[in-house]
Parts: structure tokens; C-alpha cells; sequence
């Protein structure tokens, strides 16, 4: 089995940059591992690209050294085996309420005896030393998302099932569930994210987190989050845009 530095990086406490995609092109997934980011996730629920684009990132993801979780659309175990499938170590699952969501997810990612993943890894197996099927379950990752109210109900039992190997704060809709209004620095929201944050570690659990901007992320970072999250591809580039723009107009 390939190297598993999302679980090896939590043993020691040393938290990974997660570059997460939502323009999902191959050469920015090249570009993004030469500038030294850890690992990537594959936006296949809010970002661009069915399939065909799935498949481009994750053969340019190997190619760059960085692991890949993809965001599938929705809790469908046929999202979830063909991105598995296709080489995705981590699949998230956005708008999961309740536990028995969190348990579908789980079974979607793990083969039997614990799941219900179909035999298929056309692209997963590929270099990999071993027999795929053997470590496949402990490799894999399923990563529920914690971002609505039930979720938060039900944390408990969400993180206290069998193969639930990493969750994700996701701030921004969680917000609006517990505010009515997009604040990831309401105090209900830094309450909620505390409470994620040290239930997971009491469980086992792995935790990452999507940051709107750098401040947000240098407190997740200060509180040791295994996973952090900036931004987006689409966010830097409007970014970068609009500063190179800025500095042309200011000096002519």
C-alpha cells in the first residue's frame, strides 16, 4: 500500500496544508505540488467537472506526490466507489445529520466486511505493493462533514463509529444553520468548532477544517487541526488577479 501521510502526520501531531479545488484543472494541481502543499481535496460538490475531470486530477495528484480526498455531491455509494475507484484515498460527504448518514458514508468507503464497496480499483491498485484488498479498508478514509445542526446532535455517535477515520468543520454552512447569516466567527460557530475539535481527539478521529481566509487559518493552526484548508484554486487566482492588477494601475 502507498505511504499514508494523513494518518502518519496525525501520530505526530504535524498538521498538513489541504489545497482544496474547486476549478479541479490538472496543471493547477501540478502547480499547487510544486509550491510545497501537503495533500488536496477534489471538489465534486460545489466545484466544476463530472468525471472525466475527476480522473485528470487524480492522475495529476499521484503524479505530484499529493494524497487526494474528494468532496463527492452527495451521501452516493456509486460517487463514492467510482471516486475510490479512480485513486481517492479520502472521500468527504458533505450535509451529513444524522448518524445513520455517517454509517451509509462509512459503508460506501469500506469493503466488505464492514461496508459494501464493489471490487473495481481500476486506478487505486495501481503501483500499490501487496494485495489492494487486504489494507484497502485501513487506507481508505471516510470523513463525514460536520456542518448542520443534527450533525452536532449526534456528534457523539457520528464520531464513535468504525471507520469514520476524519471529520471536517465546514464553518461557512454551519453558520447559517446555527446564525441565519454566512459568519464563521459567530460565537455559536467557535463553540461548535471547539467541541468537534476535542471530541475527535477523544475519539481518534482526524479533523480538518476549511478557512475562509489566512487569520481564520492561524488559530486552527495554533489549535492543531491535522488538516487546514485556505481558500480555494478559484479564490487565489481572483486574488492574485486583482493585486497584480492593483500594483500595475498604482504605478502607472
Amino acid at each position: 500500500m502507498a505511504k499514508d501521510l494523513f494518518r502518519s502526520a496525525a501520530k505526530k501531531q504535524q498538521t498538513l496544508f489541504n489545497a482544496w479545488l474547486t476549478m479541479n484543472d490538472p496543471l493547477a494541481i501540478e502547480l499547487i505540488g510544486e509550491t510545497g502543499w501537503d495533500c488536496v481535496t477534489i471538489d465534486q460538490q460545489h466545484g466544476v467537472g463530472g468525471n472525466e475531470a475527476l480522473l485528470s486530477c487524480l492522475t495529476a495528484a499521484k503524479a505530484a506526490g499529493l494524497p487526494a480526498i474528494v468532496r463527492v455531491a452527495n451521501n452516493d455509494p456509486g460517487l463514492v466507489g467510482r471516486a475510490l475507484d479512480a485513486g481517492a484515498q479520502g472521500i468527504m460527504c458533505p450535509l451529513i445529520n444524522t448518524v445513520d448518514e455517517a454509517e451509509r458514508l462509512v459503508r460506501a468507503v469500506k469493503y466488505p466486511p464492514r461496508g459494501v464497496r464493489s471490487w473495481g480499483p481500476y486506478r487505486a491498485n495501481i503501483g500499490v505493493s501487496g494485495d489492494y484488498f487486504k489494507t484497502a479498508n485501513r487506507f481508505t478514509i471516510a470523513c463525514p462533514q460536520i456542518e448542520t445542526k443534527g450533525a452536532l446532535q449526534e456528534l457523539d455517535a457520528i464520531l464513535g463509529l468504525k471507520g469514520v477515520d476524519m471529520v471536517c468543520f465546514g464553518p461557512n454552512d454551519l453558520s447559517v444553520a446555527l446564525t441565519g447569516r454566512l459568519d464563521i466567527r459567530a460565537k455559536e460557530v467557535q463553540e461548535a468548532m471547539a467541541d468537534v475539535l476535542a471530541k475527535a481527539r477523544e475519539h481518534g478521529v482526524m479533523t480538518l477544517i476549511f478557512c475562509n481566509d489566512i487569520d481564520f487559518a492561524k488559530s486552527r493552526l495554533k489549535e492543531g487541526w491535522d488538516l487546514v484548508a485556505i481558500g480555494t484554486d478559484a479564490s487565489w487566482l481572483a486574488s492574485a488577479a486583482a493585486a497584480t492588477l492593483a500594483a500595475v494601475e498604482s504605478s502607472s
